[in-house]
């Protein structure tokens, strides 16, 4: 138990991006032809990003054993052997590289360079300001470019702006969620070289460049009847950062907040209005 939750399972919805590409650049019908494909990536991803959460752990260990809250994780607090960690951790990220090379082995190529970035992250990125933002930003994206190639598509480059500039916010949001609810002893260490003043308007940036990013691209896709629920929950996501208890972790947030909910549903509902042709029938 203590060691499938060092896997940390809610960290899989990220994953959900690897789907994106084909909403987008396939027609309703083609789907079920690649949904196999897309499946087993999406696996692949969730035993890779595992053993990462699992190496950062092991990496961290000794701080973390000293750290007010970290020293409850399953590694950190000795409910998980080492040993057994490295070794989940190597299986993990080999049946990960497999069930991805098996869909296709040009795809380990943008996985390998997952993993290289973010084993660079647990070993000293994200001791550096901003670049610490961009290291995790980039698994967001590189997730995308996997789901794009796995199915052979060529997305519009407006898919990746706004895939990159909606993650950028959610990464700062957390950053801005933790200075403001915890104490300056318990951040994480890079946080020490941030201000709460300079977060904030990184994440205006951020927020900013999401919801211009994303209006570009419905406008060339000709689904600009998605952007209301998109605005709605950007700007619903904000409001949480500032007065939920639970703005640290943004998977909490999407599947506890009711109205967050209902904007991703009401935008699956319309893409797929959209995208199966029915709107210009009604026309």
């Amino acid at each position: 138990m203590y060691l499938l939750k060092a896997f940390r399972p809610l960290q899989w919805i990220k994953n959900g991006l690897i789907f994106i590409p084909c909403v987008f650049a396939l027609q309703l019908t083609e789907i079920h032809n690649v949904l196999l494909d897309l499946i087993i990536v999406a696996l692949a991803f969730c035993c890779m990003s595992s053993a990462i959460y699992l190496f950062n752990d092991l990496t961290d260990r000794k701080s973390d054993a000293r750290h007010p809250i970290k020293k409850n994780r399953a590694i950190a607090s000795g409910k998980v052997n080492p040993k057994l960690a490295s070794l989940a951790c190597f299986i993990l990220l080999l049946g990960g590289v497999v069930l991805v090379g098996s869909v296709d082995t040009v795809l380990l190529i943008p996985s390998g360079i997952y993993i290289a970035i973010n084993c660079g992250y647990s070993l000293g990125l994200k001791a550096i300001v901003v670049l610490d933002l961009f290291s995790v930003t980039s698994g967001y994206v590189i997730r995308t470019v996997v789901g794009a190639m796995a199915i052979n598509a060529e997305p519009s480059p407006w898919l990746y702006t706004t895939t990159g500039a909606a993650a950028l916010f959610i990464v700062v949001g957390k950053r801005y969620a933790e200075m403001r609810l915890t104490q300056e002893h318990k951040r994480r260490q890079v946080l020490e070289r941030y201000s709460l003043n300079l977060v904030s308007q990184l994440l205006t940036i951020s927020a900013a460049s999401a919801i211009l990013s994303y209006t570009l691209y419905t406008v060339e896709k000709e689904m600009l009847l998605t952007l209301p629920p998109v605005a709605f929950g950007l700007f619903r996501y904000l409001y949480l950062l500032n007065t939920s208890e639970s703005a640290e972790s943004p998977e909490r947030l999407i599947i506890q907040d009711i109205p967050l909910i209902l904007s991703v549903i009401s935008w699956i509902i319309i893409s797929a209005f959209i995208l199966g042709e029915w709107y210009p029938q009604m026309m």
